[in-house]
């Protein structure tokens, strides 16, 4: 009689996980289609609800607002379970995090786990793009060019802009992070939600266009900026505009001034 009873127990809790898992992975195809019509404090109290798992490192970091802590989320996700499900995501996003803090060669070296082990990923072109624009701005160029002729060949269908290696193209004694008076970007748009920014930042990869997340404080309240470039000139900025414009549709962008 015990041990039916025992049977009983293990059988519901391995059901209970099991519904709750699901219920967790649907939650976050929400998030990543941006689907979902809760907001992210919503969101989190309905996870709080749910048996503990790796996945609620996932679901957590894509509705995290601090950049930091979703890192270190998705971070403990890829030590946890380095072939779990979401385990392409993770590395992608831990790729988008050193691209937006500037350091170019740590992203470039987990886009490359993109390219290396998910070569049938919906985030391959992206994390090309990323990938030979990490070794370009970092002054890699004989990697970028030796990568763009192996991946070429790999990805006959795919469009390589030379720039990624031509070194006539670029002055090695000039970074990424040199200023001049006055800098420009094209801004996307401007959100509450970190996972919102990050949803559309995907979009525009997907198209090849290179985008960051800036922090901003306005009217004492934290916002998320979709920026793309820092253009010396005006006239290059609005070109990348009409880019954005004639291949997504967005019509309600706006060049800025950075610093």
């Amino acid at each position: 009689m015990i041990l039916t009873r025992q049977k009983h127990i293990i059988t519901f809790i391995c059901l209970y996980t099991s519904l709750f898992s699901n219920q967790l992975e649907l939650m976050i195809d929400e998030i990543i289609n941006g689907t979902s019509e809760y907001n992210n404090k919503e969101l989190l109290i309905e996870v709080e609800n749910l048996p503990i798992s790796d996945n609620q490192l996932i679901f957590k970091g894509l509705i995290e607002n601090n950049g930091e802590k979703s890192f270190d989320l998705f971070k403990a996700y890829i030590n946890n379970s380095p072939e779990g499900k979401y385990a392409e995501l993770a590395t992608s996003k831990i790729g988008e995090y050193y691209y937006s803090k500037g350091l170019y060669i740590q992203a470039s070296e987990w886009y490359k786990k993109i390219i290396d082990h998910y070569s049938n990923s919906n985030r391959i072109i992206p994390s090309i793009n990323y990938y030979l624009n990490s070794l370009v701005i970092s002054g890699k160029l004989d990697s970028a060019k030796y990568y763009t002729k192996k991946l070429k060949n790999k990805y006959p269908k795919l469009n390589f802009n030379s720039q990624y290696y031509t070194k006539n193209n670029f002055n090695n004694k000039k970074t990424y992070k040199e200023k001049t008076d006055v800098l420009f970007s094209v801004e996307v748009g401007l959100y509450e939600q970190y996972s919102k920014a990050s949803y559309y930042k995907s979009i525009l990869s997907s198209e090849g266009f290179l985008s960051r997340i800036d922090e901003l404080i306005i009217n004492n309240k934290k916002m998320y900026a979709l920026r793309i470039g820092h253009y010396e000139e005006y006239k290059i900025a609005e070109n990348i505009k009409k880019r954005i414009y004639s291949r997504l549709g967005i019509g309600n962008l706006s060049i800025v001034k950075v610093d």
